[in-house]
């Protein structure tokens, strides 16, 4: 479980065997960070980068999970959902596409990859609305 300390270990362990440098999680594990870095410290290495990122919420204000309905990447596949309208939504929510949510743009893996800047990553959850359902299914 993620708040016990054979948890914490385990990961650092791994972290250093794989020779980790930078880490891109979700912020509900920023907590985890103070308590790996003393690990890392201790085991005599350097932590890596850490990057905690928002997570989806639902406009219920609860993480984004079964009771949204289904989300699941698998689903909205089978649906005809084309993979770039999924990342043109993801742009906007990272600060790619910055213009008016009803003119999100679709986007290509490598489009994405090459406009990406952790610096434009917003600083507060991101909400999963039924808008933004409607809009990938719109293309």
């Amino acid at each position: 479980k993620r708040g016990t300390p054979a948890y914490q270990l385990a990961v650092v362990v791994d972290d250093i065997r794989q020779h980790v440098t930078d880490v891109v999680r979700g912020d509900d594990l920023l907590p985890s960070a103070a308590r790996q870095t003393l690990l890392y410290r201790a085991l005599g290495h350097t932590p890596p980068n850490w990057w905690h990122l928002p997570l989806v919420y639902g406009t219920d204000g609860l993480r984004l999970a079964k009771r949204h309905g289904d989300t699941r990447l698998t689903t909205y596949r089978a649906q005809g959902v084309r993979p770039e309208r999924v990342i043109g939504l993801i742009a906007r929510w990272s600060g790619i596409d910055t213009g008016p949510a009803d003119e999100t743009h679709n986007m290509t893996a490598d489009e994405f990859a090459e406009a990406f800047d952790l610096d434009r990553l917003p600083r507060t959850r991101v909400t999963f609305t039924e808008e933004d359902d409607a809009w990938l299914h719109r293309g």
